[in-house]
Protein backbone atom coordinates (compact mmCIF):
# COMPACT_ATOMS: atom_id res chain seq x y z
CA UNK A 1 0.00 0.00 0.00
CA UNK A 2 2.77 2.50 1.41
CA UNK A 3 4.49 1.79 -2.41
CA UNK A 4 0.97 2.75 -4.22
CA UNK A 5 0.70 5.48 -2.30
CA UNK A 6 4.36 6.81 -3.07
CA UNK A 7 4.27 5.77 -6.79
CA UNK A 8 0.79 7.33 -7.34
CA UNK A 9 2.74 10.75 -5.47
CA UNK A 10 5.81 10.89 -8.06
CA UNK A 11 3.45 9.90 -11.02
CA UNK A 12 1.38 13.16 -9.87
CA UNK A 13 4.17 14.84 -9.67
CA UNK A 14 6.29 14.14 -12.81
CA UNK A 15 2.82 14.55 -14.79
CA UNK A 16 2.25 18.58 -13.09
CA UNK A 17 6.23 19.00 -14.13
CA UNK A 18 5.24 17.70 -17.55
CA UNK A 19 2.53 20.32 -17.67
CA UNK A 20 4.28 23.22 -16.54
CA UNK A 21 7.75 22.86 -18.23
CA UNK A 22 6.10 23.52 -21.33
CA UNK A 23 4.33 26.85 -20.43
CA UNK A 24 7.40 28.09 -18.29
CA UNK A 25 8.77 27.70 -22.04
CA UNK A 26 6.24 28.52 -24.05
CA UNK A 27 6.17 31.80 -21.41
CA UNK A 28 9.44 32.37 -22.02
CA UNK A 29 9.86 32.32 -25.72
CA UNK A 30 6.99 34.75 -25.84
CA UNK A 31 8.61 37.07 -23.54
CA UNK A 32 12.20 37.24 -25.09
CA UNK A 33 9.90 37.04 -28.81
CA UNK A 34 8.07 40.57 -27.48
CA UNK A 35 11.52 42.13 -25.77
CA UNK A 36 12.93 42.11 -29.18
CA UNK A 37 10.26 43.23 -30.55
CA UNK A 38 10.50 46.28 -28.58
CA UNK A 39 13.60 46.56 -29.07
CA UNK A 40 13.54 46.27 -33.16
CA UNK A 41 11.11 48.98 -33.02
CA UNK A 42 12.73 51.30 -30.52
CA UNK A 43 15.81 51.08 -32.57
CA UNK A 44 13.72 51.45 -36.06
CA UNK A 45 11.75 54.55 -34.17
CA UNK A 46 15.58 55.95 -33.20
CA UNK A 47 13.64 56.13 -30.01
CA UNK A 48 16.61 56.24 -27.44
CA UNK A 49 14.71 56.56 -24.03
CA UNK A 50 12.82 53.11 -24.86
CA UNK A 51 16.13 51.50 -25.75
CA UNK A 52 17.92 53.07 -22.42
CA UNK A 53 15.07 51.71 -20.20
CA UNK A 54 15.20 48.31 -21.97
CA UNK A 55 18.74 47.53 -20.16
CA UNK A 56 19.73 47.31 -16.10
CA UNK A 57 21.40 50.04 -14.93
CA UNK A 58 24.43 48.61 -14.46
CA UNK A 59 24.66 46.96 -17.77
CA UNK A 60 27.24 45.49 -19.92
CA UNK A 61 27.34 45.42 -23.90
CA UNK A 62 30.25 43.99 -25.88
CA UNK A 63 30.28 45.07 -29.04
CA UNK A 64 31.36 43.23 -32.17
CA UNK A 65 35.00 44.52 -32.05
CA UNK A 66 35.53 43.18 -28.47
CA UNK A 67 35.25 46.42 -26.60
CA UNK A 68 32.66 46.98 -23.65
CA UNK A 69 30.14 49.66 -22.67
CA UNK A 70 29.22 49.53 -19.16
CA UNK A 71 25.61 51.05 -17.84
CA UNK A 72 22.61 51.72 -19.44
CA UNK A 73 23.40 55.54 -19.85
CA UNK A 74 26.59 54.56 -21.66
CA UNK A 75 24.73 51.80 -24.03
CA UNK A 76 21.94 54.35 -24.95
CA UNK A 77 24.53 56.82 -26.08
CA UNK A 78 26.28 54.63 -28.12
CA UNK A 79 23.35 53.66 -30.06
CA UNK A 80 22.36 57.27 -30.12
CA UNK A 81 25.65 58.07 -32.11
CA UNK A 82 25.00 55.45 -34.31
CA UNK A 83 21.30 57.43 -34.95
CA UNK A 84 23.23 60.43 -35.47
CA UNK A 85 26.25 59.30 -38.03
CA UNK A 86 23.46 56.70 -39.80
CA UNK A 87 20.22 55.79 -41.44
CA UNK A 88 19.61 51.98 -40.62
CA UNK A 89 17.35 49.58 -38.91
CA UNK A 90 17.61 46.23 -38.08
CA UNK A 91 15.78 43.14 -37.62
CA UNK A 92 16.09 40.59 -34.47
CA UNK A 93 16.18 37.06 -34.85
CA UNK A 94 15.47 35.25 -31.21
CA UNK A 95 16.50 31.57 -31.97
CA UNK A 96 16.81 29.92 -28.46
CA UNK A 97 16.00 30.95 -24.90
CA UNK A 98 17.11 29.55 -21.47
CA UNK A 99 15.82 29.49 -18.39
CA UNK A 100 19.02 29.62 -16.10
CA UNK A 101 18.70 28.20 -12.06
CA UNK A 102 18.81 31.75 -11.23
CA UNK A 103 15.83 33.09 -12.89
CA UNK A 104 17.62 34.41 -15.78
CA UNK A 105 17.10 33.96 -19.16
CA UNK A 106 19.31 33.59 -21.67
CA UNK A 107 18.80 34.33 -25.35
CA UNK A 108 20.47 33.64 -28.49
CA UNK A 109 19.65 34.52 -32.07
CA UNK A 110 20.62 36.89 -34.84
CA UNK A 111 20.31 40.59 -36.59
CA UNK A 112 20.89 42.31 -39.36
CA UNK A 113 21.27 45.90 -39.93
CA UNK A 114 20.47 48.16 -43.28
CA UNK A 115 20.65 51.26 -44.68
CA UNK A 116 23.63 54.01 -45.07
CA UNK A 117 26.17 56.29 -43.56
CA UNK A 118 25.46 60.02 -42.88
CA UNK A 119 27.73 60.27 -46.38
CA UNK A 120 25.94 57.53 -48.47
CA UNK A 121 27.97 54.64 -47.94
CA UNK A 122 25.71 51.60 -48.01
CA UNK A 123 25.56 49.67 -44.96
CA UNK A 124 24.86 46.12 -44.59
CA UNK A 125 25.81 43.46 -41.85
CA UNK A 126 24.92 40.77 -39.93
CA UNK A 127 25.78 39.39 -36.92
CA UNK A 128 24.58 37.32 -33.90
CA UNK A 129 23.69 38.42 -30.22
CA UNK A 130 23.69 36.75 -26.91
CA UNK A 131 21.53 38.25 -24.06
CA UNK A 132 20.94 37.43 -20.17
CA UNK A 133 17.71 39.41 -19.37
CA UNK A 134 16.59 39.75 -15.76
CA UNK A 135 13.28 40.55 -14.41
CA UNK A 136 13.95 44.05 -12.92
CA UNK A 137 10.40 45.72 -11.34
CA UNK A 138 8.40 43.47 -13.26
CA UNK A 139 9.88 43.90 -16.39
CA UNK A 140 12.42 41.51 -18.48
CA UNK A 141 15.45 43.79 -18.74
CA UNK A 142 19.12 42.82 -20.52
CA UNK A 143 21.85 42.68 -18.18
CA UNK A 144 24.27 41.96 -20.81
CA UNK A 145 24.56 41.94 -24.39
CA UNK A 146 27.15 40.06 -26.28
CA UNK A 147 27.50 41.00 -30.30
CA UNK A 148 29.31 39.49 -32.78
CA UNK A 149 29.39 40.02 -36.45
CA UNK A 150 29.24 37.08 -38.82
Amino acid sequence: MKRTITFSLLSAIALWMAWVNPLTAQNTNTDMSALAKKYESAYNQKDIKVIKGMYTKDAVRVNTDGSRTTGSEAIAELVNADFKNNKTIVKIKVDKNVKESDGSITSTGTYHVTGATGSGEKIDFKGAFTNTTVKEGGKWKIAKSVLSSQ
